[in-house]
């Protein structure tokens, strides 16, 4: 096939509804919900604060969710965020996104959940006497890439089937945790009073509370990714929109309702001193566990975060490759990754690609964990790819905060294009959704433990400058007119 033919290529529409919610309730509920209790209650010790921070969250990533219903329908193609920021700002923005996306973003969460599901396999599973524990937790983390890889390239549809099981079995699982501690009359309400660190005068602050909500929309993260594969979902003027709402709606209940229901079963000092790290058997949701079961209940916490974290996983790996998949077919990225498999119809080269180099920063990360010396104080250093996520965490913000604004841009630059959705409570909910995002990114910068990371976030972008200068002169794609 010339490069020609295969700039010419588009994806099939096999995902219906089911597959669109899935995809983005299954690809949101990762490990967050399961961890960042902790986090929240030691910067907001109160219930009520906690709730008003949950609920604020969900929120803000609605007013995302309904206005990137109205561009996702606009533009039904593979792609997302990038077909959006090309549109209304051109090809320079879109290019240095999927840049960002490629390099870091999507396949730093994708090496991250990986390392999630790992810690709790091998909760499980613990490793062989003589076996340096973080090899064993390698061997898992690069299993689970290669697994998802694998249910991807050979079928879009087999990836949302799997996406369709996995969310209902974890949905099911929080559903059962909200409930379960009720039929076993284990609530307090008294615990909802309870004080934590700091005694009675323990108060919210700015500072605090907006530490909490950083920890609140990583736990939200993850509804963008629908609108990638809309060039692959049935009748997406319809569907992507529908199931943007619902997912949002069924994220905020579910995560409102289970930080509640810790507080009711744990009082706030236990959350407050519950780890926060992932796999260890202090983490809230298994102290939760434990206290209603027992050890068993260890033994089910581990299952179920394992479980969910490893199709959060399959949904990153039908999500991400569709940008690279879009840009190369606009001729702004190498083509041949938007090669389709001329068997299995899918976008085989970019998943490939996404999920090899995130697999290169997991063994990376375990190289750096293992061959550093540990500090001073005898902490281990941070793994690599957690330190290269939390580097572009400021610049993944920027990104998407561009693409909602877009939405302003193109009423005016296209106001007769087929909108087969409009935003609800436009153009305030787009705003709200725009200004909350720079007071974000204003204390990430003011922030002394987010400053650098930020700054050097914004230089991994720039560094995507030359890269563009090498594609921007070559020809796109004659399909371009159709794709915008």
């Amino acid at each position: 096939m010339t490069d020609h033919e295969t700039m010419n290529v588009k994806l099939p529409r096999v995902l219906g509804w089911s597959e669109a919610l899935s995809i983005i309730v299954g690809s949101t509920i990762g490990s967050g919900i399961f961890i960042v209790a902790a986090r929240v209650a030691n910067n907001v010790p109160s219930v009520g604060g906690i709730a008003t921070a949950w609920v604020i969250g969900g929120l803000f990533s609605l007013a995302g969710a309904l206005t990137l219903a109205e561009l996702s329908a606009m533009f039904p193609h593979a792609g997302g965020p990038y077909l959006y920021l090309r549109a209304a700002y051109g090809n320079l923005p879109a290019f240095l996104f999927v840049w960002t996306e490629f390099l870091v973003i999507r396949a730093g969460s994708v090496a991250t959940l990986a390392a999630a599901c790992a810690l709790y396999a091998t909760q499980l599973l613990p490793a062989p006497d003589g076996l340096d524990p973080r090899l064993w937790q390698t061997l898992f983390a690069v299993g689970a890439m290669v697994l998802v890889t694998v249910i991807n390239v050979i079928g879009t549809r087999v990836g949302g089937q799997v996406q369709v099981a996995g969310t209902v079995l974890k949905v099911g699982a929080l559903g059962a945790m909200i409930v379960v501690p009720f039929l076993m009359r284990e609530t307090h309400l008294a615990n909802w009073w309870s004080v934590g660190k700091g005694g009675e005068s323990a108060s919210v602050t700015v500072e605090g509370f907006m530490a909490a909500m950083i920890s609140i929309l990583w736990a939200y993260d993850g509804w963008v990714n629908g609108a990638a594969l809309a060039e692959e979902i049935r009748d997406p003027g319809r569907n992507i929109p529908r199931a943007l709402m619902l997912g949002m709606a069924i994220l905020i209940s579910l995560y409102v309702c289970m930080s509640m229901v810790y507080h009711l079963v744990l009082p706030m000092d236990v959350v407050q001193s519950a780890s926060t790290e992932g796999g260890s058997p202090k983490v809230v949701a298994a102290l939760f566990c434990q206290k209603l079961f027992g050890t068993p209940g260890l033994v089910a916490i581990s299952m179920t975060v394992m479980l969910s974290t490893l199709i959060s996983l399959n949904g990153n790996s039908m999500s991400g490759p569709r940008a690279y998949f879009a840009m190369a077919r606009d001729g702004l990225f190498p083509v041949w990754l938007c090669r389709v498999h001329p068997r299995f119809q899918t976008p085989a080269n970019s998943i490939i690609a996404q999920n090899g180099w995130a697999i290169l920063l997991t063994l990376a990360g375990t190289a750096w964990t293992m061959l550093k010396p540990a500090a001073s104080g005898g902490e281990a250093p941070k793994p690599l790819y957690d330190v290269l996520y939390s580097y572009v965490i400021f610049g993944g913000t920027v990104f998407y905060t561009l693409a909602i604004a877009s939405v302003f841009v193109l009423r005016k630059t296209q106001p007769d294009r087929d909108r087969p959705y409009k935003t609800w409570g436009f153009p305030v909910t787009p705003s709200l959704y725009v200004m909350a995002s720079l007071f974000l990114m204003f204390n990430m910068l003011a922030g002394e433990h987010s400053r650098m990371e930020s700054l050097v976030g914004l230089g991994i972008i720039l560094l995507g400058l030359p890269v563009y200068q090498i594609y921007r002169t070559r020809k796109t794609s004659p399909l371009k007119a159709e794709f915008e």
